[in-house]
């Protein structure tokens, strides 16, 4: 089945799943995921480059995640009232003056200020182009659309880190920014070309959003990604020193583990797609306990990393799949089960 955008005439095959559209907001969640973790892979360069400690650029993965939790509800909402395609086009092209910013940072505080910059749009980017699904792929492959676009991030860790990593390396911190703010670029002309340019008018207020917030289920839900994801990115933010100093990798061999994590994401972040099919509403969730409990005993694990290094190799990757699973399947039941308690609240 084909269809047309009502502006811009761009013709969409909803019959195929990877056609343009999907592949280019994939494509933005995997800028948006390597904007947010190339921290991560050039910490130790730019506390070199900078004349700062590693734990103050390390600091840069908190704030960011500070600026971007509260902001992504309220960014989510507020967007809703306004044309969807110029208002992605615009935070897209403030996510590109934030690394930009980045790019030329003369100082940790102009460094600091682009990264605030970029988290203020990136939740409600992603948010956007979550709303993309109905004019883009059928009903059937919904919960896959959702389950890639989450996945755009953990390409991000297979290719992205680790590519800029190398580059930083080669060239120089800076550059890894550079690389960045090139593929933006070219994502913005693949945006133009291909994404539909009609929007859905928001049919509920800004307030009576938040009302989902109320629900027990929603509660839950949120405070398991939450306990979730600080657990696995408290890790995976120092994964680079930890790496060198504590498992004894050798510097040359530094992006190949971060692409072994990044790759254990990856399959992990898909099989929580498959995940969220096994069952109606909030049912996948029940799942997760076996999950949960492995993630703890791999995280416990780590502490004797300093004295047993192949026990750590050994640990980093189940403890990524163990992650990716539990947040992606949450996250994918969670919007699941938003849309059921929207339709609830529009029927009362």
């Amino acid at each position: 089945m084909r269809t047309e955008a009502e502006s811009g005439k761009v013709r969409i095959d909803k019959e195929r799943f990877f056609n343009l559209p999907v592949v280019i907001l994939i494509a933005s969640s995997f800028m948006l995921g390597m904007s947010e973790f190339i921290v991560v892979g050039i910490l130790p360069d730019i506390a070199v480059g900078l004349k700062v400690s590693e734990v103050t650029v390390g600091n840069l993965v908190s704030l960011f995640a500070f600026v971007y939790a509260p902001v992504t509800p309220l960014g989510s909402a507020l967007s809703a009232r306004f044309p969807r395609f110029a208002t992605h086009m615009t935070l897209i092209g403030v996510f590109l003056a934030g690394n930009l910013l980045c790019a030329f940072a003369p100082n940790y505080a102009v460094l600091m200020a682009g990264r605030i910059l970029i988290a203020l749009v990136s939740g409600t980017l992603v948010a956007i182009a979550m709303t993309y699904a109905p004019d883009v792929t059928t009903d059937t492959f919904r919960t896959k659309f959702i389950a890639w676009v989450f996945s755009g991030f953990s390409i991000a860790s297979v290719v992205g880190v680790p590519v800029g990593t190398w580059v930083a390396n080669a060239f120089g911190w800076r550059w890894a920014f550079h690389l960045v703010n090139a593929l933006t670029v070219v994502l913005i002309i693949g945006m133009v070309a291909v994404l539909p340019r009609n929007s859905h008018a928001a049919k509920i207020g800004f307030l009576s959003q938040f009302r989902l917030f109320f629900d027990r289920r929603i509660q839950l839900g949120v405070l398991d990604v939450v306990c979730g994801a600080a657990a696995s990115y408290v890790f995976y933010t120092y994964l680079t020193p930890i790496m060198r100093d504590e498992v004894h990798v050798p510097e040359q061999y530094l992006s190949v583990g971060l692409v072994i994590f990044g790759a254990a994401c990856l399959w992990s972040n898909l099989y929580g797609g498959k995940l969220a099919d096994r069952g109606r509403g909030v049912e996948p969730l029940t799942h997760i306990r076996p999950i949960y409990c492995a993630h703890a005993v791999l995280m416990a694990s780590l502490i004797v990393a300093h004295w047993v290094a192949v026990l750590a190799a050994a640990v980093r990757t189940p403890l990524a799949v163990f992650a990716g699973v539990m947040v992606a399947s949450l996250l994918v039941g969670l919007l699941i089960r938003e849309s059921q308690l929207f339709r609830f609240f529009k029927k009362r």
